[in-house]
């Protein structure tokens, strides 16, 4: 089925199979920015007030965003969101192309569109530890995780990043994220090596591992042979993120299926691998 010309018609949800973690349908609301700021980088913070109640998302769930009255670009853009309230929600992207470019050009009090939660999050922490393995700005969904590392399960973070121009955002995470572990392809910020590097030396038996960022990485995540489970949240292109254009298909075990809907998290062990 293709997109139709307009992405935000909520009666096409249920015959594209649209669902989200709970088994609920995404829901279309609107909202207005309350506040945008820097998280350098290229990378932007922003904050909406939203008119309606949103479902509460888990990590790993997205939004489809967009600027209201606007028709180009048409689609929304994609983006996890760091938390969302009943009347909250903030997202960090990074500025890539027009359509984020837009977004962070945005003034205070300017309105968005938003569709979701929309795919399928990571569920509750089976194991009483838990590591968290982020490539740049894979760390999006696990920043709501940060809060009261009291409680169980215990967590480590880990962030990879490229080096050298990534110090403001690596400061601006660690802002938010205490004893977060950094490292560097160029060892300019924190240590020198990837972020899987680190994480073999901090995976111990039994402990469950997500992993969100470049596929790359998430691929080198099934070298960590002592986590009891390891998931992940892929990375793809998508033009409605509801399921109807099949544009962010993956294969895995069971066949192709659709990183917006039936993911983006997945078991490490059910997706095919380039390298397999």
């Amino acid at each position: 089925m293709a997109c139709h010309d307009d992405p935000w018609r909520e009666s096409d949800l249920s015959v594209m199979g649209a669902r989200t973690s709970p088994g609920t349908f995404p829901k279309d609301f609107s909202g207005r920015i309350s506040l945008s700021e820097e998280a350098g980088s290229g990378c932007r913070y922003i904050v909406l007030e939203t008119e309606g109640i949103i479902s509460l998302a888990r990590p790993g769930q997205f939004f489809m965003v967009r600027v209201s009255g606007v028709t180009d670009p048409l689609l929304g853009r994609p983006l996890s969101c760091i938390f969302a309230s009943q009347n909250e929600i903030g997202f960090l992207f990074r500025v890539v192309g027009r359509g984020t470019s837009l977004l962070a050009s945005l003034p205070v009090g300017a309105r968005l569109d938003l569709r979701g939660p929309c795919g399928n999050g990571f569920p509750e922490p089976s194991k009483n530890k838990l590591l968290l393995v982020a490539g740049t700005l894979g760390i999006v969904p696990f920043l709501n995780l940060a809060g009261n590392l009291s409680l169980k399960p215990e967590r480590t973070f880990v962030l990879g990043l490229p080096g050298k121009g990534w110090e403001l955002f690596a400061k601006w995470c660690s802002a938010r994220i205490p004893g977060l572990i950094i490292s560097t392809d160029d060892g300019s910020i924190g240590s020198h090596g990837t972020a899987i590097e680190t994480a073999k030396f901090l995976c111990t038996p039994g402990c469950e591992v997500w992993g969100c960022g470049p596929n790359a990485m998430l691929e080198n995540l099934g070298s960590l042979h002592s986590a009891d489970k390891i998931l992940v949240s892929l990375e793809s292109r998508m033009a409605c993120g509801i399921g109807g254009c099949m544009g962010c298909s993956v294969e895995t075990r069971s066949g192709m299926v659709r990183t917006c809907v039936e993911g983006p998290v997945f078991d490490w062990k059910e997706v095919i691998w380039d390298g397999q």
